[in-house]
């Protein structure tokens, strides 16, 4: 074995049962690791990054789309999580080693700096067909329809022991496939030996040659298996399984490099800003990036901005003060911008009722295939699409082809699911019937309504009819326009000219934010002065406080609602659409507005007394990071729960809307 030329005594070859392991050795060469984007424009992958990226495990998010359908409205947003992936290292890799040169006193180092871009590259590999389309079709869509037609129950006999795991997350997936991508590279992670390179568990790559290439000479350079646990922490955003804290890295000045990706305290981490300005550009034209959230970071002291979701201050009488990072208050306006940019996307591409209506019929063309369709993986065990995610080595088979091989499929089974793909390749998707937002004004529909008149009176009555439409599921209102039209077919006496079925339409409910529900994201923020700019640079010890910015100084800068709520409905059938728009406007104007009327859903909340509930119950998570939901989560690119950050499906809370192909009895409370 050669020595390599970097200052370092040759590598030893590890043996395994006697034989030499085939290792190659990774060298830097400055004219191999530049990629080109069209966001960031040039891109240097280390001799680590590429040898991760050229993996068949991250190879595979070439075929995962970052926006979903949202292609089939702008034409050019079909970028893929591969693309984005390099970006959010890039971007992990510049915040990182900004705040390292800039704060040297807090002591973070060059492999702090790799570890942190690697978990910026690493952290989508889990996401499944379609990005989020695959988790709503996994936990909503496919078990609404089973229970729907109980029978298909007997055609997953065969997959007794792919036992589903509720409330499962594509990070958790993430994780599984960082251990995939190091066993192709011949590794493993030690759990015996942290503080060790990894385990050599056959031919690939050195252990010893996983390492920091720049600055030559590095003492402690090599990754170790530790190293590798804060990687899969940051992308986690938590405690790995069978821990209580963190092991990566535990000196608490140095806690901010896990927000660096994925920001725990407020949501602004570099996976947004590289996907806003990606998604953005694709799908409606060039845009600048939020650059200043990077190079203007800096570290400093901040009490605890969610206590509650905390696992260092979650039970205690008083938040406690973390190293977070921060910025000058000159920035307060940008980053509401940059909260707003948030609410932008949602509106008009991540959440657009085309987008919703297209990602329905995606789902229920998986529905009809998956209680058919048996995929093989490359241990010849055989799985189907629902069951994907329990195994790495199932999930890497399955990505955005999978419509494709539907659509080519000869089984007489799959007849009906082949008729569905043949029409969503000819764009006749779903169609919006009703897109109705709604007003869900607490405080207005808090007064006393005998107190007033004119128009106030009739907001205020507005507002409480809203609330109660909003606190009921999609189920009930899926009942409530059934219901209306049998009223219609009996003041008609006519039941042929109003032929509706339960399977004719679905309700989809909506909620977009700027990242923290009702509330405004930046109070979750931290800023110092200027007068405390000096400190910033200076020992640990003396580090400023940073402290949550009086928005009334930016009054004409906040928006009056931090919140868009409402209820699409949409029809599988065009020639449907003009009939529930007439039966859902009926209800919505005449019945639930009449608080006299007669509870028309049964055992509905129509005439239930409004409350205010709790905004941020829906997700006991340590930082409710990409929660999942019972509700389809479409194309958001980050989720929380509905106050506490950013999943705009935030109506969770309520029991999921039938939306199968097959009608059901609605469920009533």
């Amino acid at each position: 074995m050669q020595e390599q030329d970097n200052g370092l005594p040759p590598l030893k070859r590890f043996k395994t049962t006697g034989e030499d392991l085939v290792l190659r050795q990774l060298t830097y060469h400055k004219d191999k690791m530049d990629t080109n984007d069209e966001i960031h424009e040039s891109i240097e992958l280390c001799p680590v990054t590429k040898a991760l990226v050229d993996t068949e495990v991250f190879q595979r998010l070439r075929n995962i789309r970052q926006l979903g359908n949202a292609e089939y409205i702008y034409a050019c947003a079909n970028h893929n999580r591969f693309q984005h992936s390099l970006g959010v290292a890039f971007l992990a890799e510049k915040m990182c080693k900004t705040i390292k040169e800039e704060q040297p006193e807090l002591g973070a180092t060059d492999k702090d700096v790799l570890c942190v871009k690697l978990a910026g590259l690493l952290h989508d590999l889990g996401h499944g067909p379609y990005s989020h389309a695959y988790e709503g079709f996994r936990d909503h869509y496919l078990p609404k329809y089973l229970e729907a037609n109980p029978h298909l129950k007997e055609e997953y006999r065969d997959c007794e022991n792919l036992q589903t795991i509720a409330d499962w997350s594509h990070e958790q997936s993430s994780l599984l496939f960082i251990d995939a991508a190091l066993k192709e590279l011949g590794l493993q992670i030690d759990l015996n030996n942290l503080d060790k390179p990894l385990k050599q568990i056959g031919d690939g790559i050195d252990a010893n040659s996983m390492r920091v290439f720049k600055p030559r000479k590095l003492k402690d350079a090599v990754l170790t298996s530790r190293d590798f646990l804060f990687i899969k922490e940051s992308i986690f955003g938590k405690p790995l399984e069978g821990f209580n804290y963190f092991v990566g890295r535990q000196d608490q000045q140095v806690e901010w490099l896990y927000d660096i990706v994925s920001n725990r305290h407020n949501g602004l981490d570099v996976d947004k800003i590289d996907y806003f300005a990606r998604d953005h550009t694709r799908a409606m034209g060039k845009r600048g990036i939020f650059m200043k959230m990077i190079t203007d970071a800096r570290v400093a002291k901040g009490i605890c901005s969610r206590p509650e979701k905390c696992g260092t201050c979650k039970g205690k009488e008083k938040p406690g003060m973390h190293y977070m990072i921060c910025y000058p208050e000159k920035h307060v306006v940008t980053t509401m911008h940059f909260f707003q940019q948030r609410m932008f996307l949602h509106n008009f591409i991540y959440q657009h009722k085309t987008t919703t209506a297209v990602e329905s019929m995606m789902c229920d063309i998986l529905c009809l295939a998956d209680p058919y369709l048996r995929l093989k993986s490359h241990s010849g065990e055989k799985f189907p699409i629902s069951r994907a995610y329990l195994k790495s080595d199932f999930l890497l088979r399955l990505d955005d082809t999978i419509l494709s091989l539907i659509s080519h499929s000869t089984d007489e089974r799959l007849a009906e699911a082949r008729a569905l793909c043949r029409r969503f390749k000819r764009h006749d998707f779903y169609k919006c019937a009703v897109d109705q937002s709604l007003d869900i004004d607490l405080v207005c529909s808090a007064v006393d309504i005998e107190d007033l008149e004119g128009e106030e009176l009739e907001n205020a009555k507005n507002s409480k009819r809203d609330i109660a439409v909003w606190k009921m599921s999609e189920t009930e209102l899926h009942s409530c326009i059934l219901q209306e039209r049998m009223f219609w077919a009996e003041q008609n006496d006519s039941d042929s000219e109003a032929k509706l079925e339960a399977k004719d339409f679905i309700v989809k409910k909506y909620c977009m934010h700027h990242g923290a529900g009702s509330n405004n994201p930046v109070l979750r923020m931290r800023f110092y002065g200027k007068m405390s700019e000096e400190k910033i640079f200076g020992p640990v010890d003396e580090l400023p406080v940073a402290e949550q910015v009086n928005v009334l100084r930016y009054s004409s800068f906040v928006p009056t609602q931090n919140q868009k709520v409402g209820i699409r409905v949409l029809v599988r059938k065009d020639s449907k659409r003009g009939m529930v728009n007439q039966f859902f406007n009926q209800w919505y104007n005449n019945r639930i507005k009449n608080e006299d009327a007669p509870d028309q859903c049964g055992d509905s909340v129509c005439g239930l007394e409004v409350e205010e509930g709790d905004e941020g119950n829906e997700h006991d998570d340590w930082n409710d990071h990409e929660q999942r939901t019972n509700e389809p989560v479409l194309l958001s690119q980050d989720f929380d729960s509905f106050e506490e950050t950013d999943d705009d499906n935030s109506h969770r809370m309520q029991d999921p809307q039938d939306l199968s192909p097959v009608p059901v009895r609605s469920r009533t409370r």
